[in-house]
């Protein structure tokens, strides 16, 4: 028997418009979630085989086959002697998707109290079609302050009423956006604050649409007088806090009798724990040298404990 070569027709729902197949793919590209509806047409009484990426479809034989899924479909037609035609040519369904994702970053050196710092926020389209209106909002936390905005490569950005809005009118598949924004820190503690990015098109990955970031204003040195190095992770270090906002530093640590224990090699790295000491008091000298070059040292005595 002769097979028969099928007219492959595309139509899709809620929309008057018909595409003959052609061999390479003739694509179709509709918004996430439309129906697409393919009809095949053959002379005489048949039945039908439809495929998705040369794969048969299970249970489906009537003429039409409404799909929700991308793929390259294709269909046979089987006549009542149980012969087939030919596949049709391929048909290619694209669903259109937009997958919006942020990623906000604080500049990543120390800083103090009062100190300028940036933070640089990216966008960017992984999805196979332009988003518009895409929108990044970023409420700024009590404990910032907003200097300026510094770049943006794409659409427009504002700061008002302490919010942050980013505008982009067209992002284009696979394109990345950057925002850079100077802010002061008020007061020592954790900064926090949270980015968010939306646009016209549905977005097929919602958990990439947030970007938290967390900083650290850090204030005054502040030295503890005792460590419990038994390994439950709480004071099992001698951990001086705001050291790392001085460019130089240096710690000595004396037994009772005068005698160095410790002596920092470069920078301390807040990574004594009094391994190989015993249990009692020491006293240390920590000499430091901040960033305008001035010379300054603290001196004062710890407790050693290891609690079972």
């Amino acid at each position: 028997m002769n097979s028969r070569k099928l007219i492959f027709l595309v139509a899709l729902l809620l929309q008057v418009a018909y595409a003959k197949a052609q061999n390479p793919p003739s694509p179709i590209r509709v918004p996430w979630g439309t129906p697409v509806t393919l009809s095949a047409y053959a002379d005489g009484n048949n039945s039908y085989k439809w495929y998705r990426d040369g794969k048969a479809i299970a249970n489906e034989n009537r003429s039409q086959l409404t799909v929700n899924a991308a793929g390259n479909y294709q269909v046979q037609a089987i006549n009542q002697g149980d012969c087939g035609s030919d596949l049709s040519d391929v048909f290619q369904v694209i669903y259109e998707y937009s997958d919006l994702e942020v990623i906000k970053k604080s500049e990543p050196r120390y800083v103090g109290p009062n100190e300028t710092f940036t933070y640089e926020i990216t966008v960017e389209n992984k999805g196979n079609t332009a988003n518009t209106n895409v929108l990044m909002l970023d409420p700024l936390p009590s404990n910032l302050v907003f200097l300026e905005i510094v770049d943006a490569s794409l659409g427009n950005a504002i700061e008002e009423a302490g919010v942050i809005k980013w505008s982009i009118p067209l992002l284009q598949s696979e394109r990345k956006a950057t925002l850079i924004i100077k802010v002061q820190g008020k007061v020592a503690g954790l900064v926090t604050n949270t980015a968010r990015v939306a646009g016209d098109l549905h977005d097929i990955n919602m958990g990439n649409n947030t970007s938290t970031d967390r900083k650290k204003i850090i204030g005054d040195i502040k030295v503890p007088n005792v460590i419990t190095p038994n390994g439950d992770g709480k004071n099992d270090e001698f951990k001086i806090d705001g050291i790392e906002l001085y460019k130089e530093n240096s710690l000595a640590i004396f037994n009772r009798w005068g005698n160095e224990v410790f002596r920092s090699s470069g920078g301390y790295k807040n990574n004594w724990n009094g391994e190989g000491l015993s249990e009692g008091t020491y006293y240390y000298v920590l000499k430091l040298v901040s960033k305008e070059g001035a010379n300054s040292s603290v001196t004062g005595w710890i407790t050693l404990l290891r609690d079972k």
